[in-house]
C-alpha cells in the first residue's frame, strides 16, 4: 500500500466524525503538501531520510504551529500504519523538526490604546468601535467576540460560551466548544466597556451581529476593523494598525504591566499552558528598567564613591 492510498483510509477510519469539521479540513490541507514521489512510495519503502527531507523543505515556509501540526500528522499516519500491519517499521520515530524562529507579535503601547479609546468613543460606526474596545480590554479572541449573545452579559462580566469561525467561506457558530478547554470562561468587564456594550442597539441574539441580526462574518469583521484603523490614523497617524489578534497581545502585556499576576492573565486569556501566556506578554524597556532598578535599590550597597564600580 502506498502513502497515497493509506491517507484517505486513515482519515476516514481515525479522524472522520471524531474531530471538528474544521480540524478535519485542516488535515486535508496538510496532506496536500506531501510531494508526489513520497505519496507514490510503498509504506514499507518510506525511509526516515525521505520524511526528514520533506519536513526540512516544508519547514522553510511554514509557521511553527503549522509545522507542529504536520509533525503530529506524520507520526500518527505511520504509527497507525504499523499497528494495522501495513508498515513493518515506523520511519517517523526519530524525525527531527527544524527550529522555526517566529517574529514576535506586536502589541499596542499604553499611549496608543489611549488614542484608540478616545477615537472609538466618537466613532460613528459604534458596533466596530465598541468591538475594538472589548478586544483591547478583555483579551478575548475574534471568534469569541463574534459569538457573544446578550444573555452572556451579567453584572459587569462576560461569559464565553461559544465561538464563531469560518468554514468553506461560511460563518459557523459552535456552542460550548472552544479552542482549548480553558477557553470557556467568565471574564470581568470594566464598567466603561460594559456601558458601551449595553448602549448598542439590540438586533438579534448576537451582541456584535449584523444590522439584520445575523452572525457577523469573521471576514467582514476584519474588513471593518481595518477601516476603523485607517480612519483612526487620519486623526492619530502615529498609532499603528496592528492585527486583530494583536489586541489580545496588548491586553496581556498591559495587564501584566499594571501589576497583574501571570497566572491571572493566563485565566483571563483562557490559556491551558502558562508558557503560552508568557509568549503574549511584551514588557517594554521602561518596565524592565524599573524591575532592574528595584532590585538594585534593594540589594546594592549605597556608596558615595562611584569609582569603586568603574575599575
Amino acid at each position: 500500500m502506498t502513502l497515497r492510498e493509506w491517507i484517505p483510509q486513515w482519515l476516514e477510519a481515525y479522524k472522520l466524525g471524531t474531530i471538528k469539521e474544521r480540524s478535519y479540513h485542516q488535515l486535508e490541507l496538510l496532506v496536500k503538501h506531501f510531494p508526489d514521489d513520497l505519496l507514490d512510495t510503498e509504506l514499507n519503502d518510506v525511509k526516515p531520510m525521505h520524511l526528514q527531507g520533506f519536513v526540512n523543505r516544508f519547514s522553510q515556509g511554514a509557521s511553527k504551529s503549522y509545522m507542529d501540526k504536520m509533525r503530529v500528522l506524520i507520526h500518527a499516519l505511520f504509527a497507525d500504519a504499523v499497528e494495522n500491519g501495513f508498515c513493518v517499521k515506523d520511519p517517523s520515530t526519530r524525525l527531527k523538526i527544524p527550529q522555526i524562529i517566529e517574529k514576535p507579535r506586536e502589541s499596542f503601547t499604553a499611549e496608543e490604546v489611549k488614542h484608540i479609546v478616545n477615537f472609538a468613543l466618537d466613532y460613528p460606526y459604534r458596533r466596530i468601535a465598541v468591538a475594538v474596545l472589548v478586544l483591547l480590554f478583555t483579551g478575548i479572541r475574534r471568534g469569541e467576540l463574534l459569538g457573544i449573545k446578550w444573555d452572556d452579559l451579567s453584572n459587569n462580566t462576560l461569559t464565553i460560551r461559544r465561538g464563531v469561525y469560518q468554514e468553506h467561506g461560511t460563518a459557523c457558530v459552535e456552542d460550548y466548544i472552544a479552542k482549548t478547554p480553558k477557553s470557556l470562561r467568565t471574564v470581568p468587564l470594566v464598567p466603561e466597556i460594559a456601558h458601551q456594550i449595553t448602549t448598542l442597539p439590540r438586533v438579534g441574539q448576537f451582541v456584535f451581529g449584523t444590522s439584520s441580526g445575523k452572525v457577523w462574518h469573521p471576514r467582514n469583521f476584519s474588513r471593518d476593523y481595518g477601516k476603523f484603523f485607517r480612519d483612526l490614523q487620519d486623526v492619530y497617524p502615529n498609532v499603528r494598525r496592528l492585527s486583530v489578534h494583536c489586541c489580545r497581545h496588548s491586553f496581556a502585556t498591559l495587564t501584566l504591566t499594571s501589576g497583574a499576576d501571570l497566572r491571572v492573565v493566563q485565566q483571563l486569556l483562557g490559556h491551558t499552558d502558562i508558557k503560552t501566556t508568557a509568549l503574549y506578554t511584551h514588557p517594554d524597556m521602561n518596565i524592565m528598567q524599573k524591575a532592574v532598578s528595584g532590585m538594585r535599590d534593594d540589594l546594592f550597597p549605597q556608596v558615595v564613591d562611584s569609582s569603586r564600580f568603574s575599575r
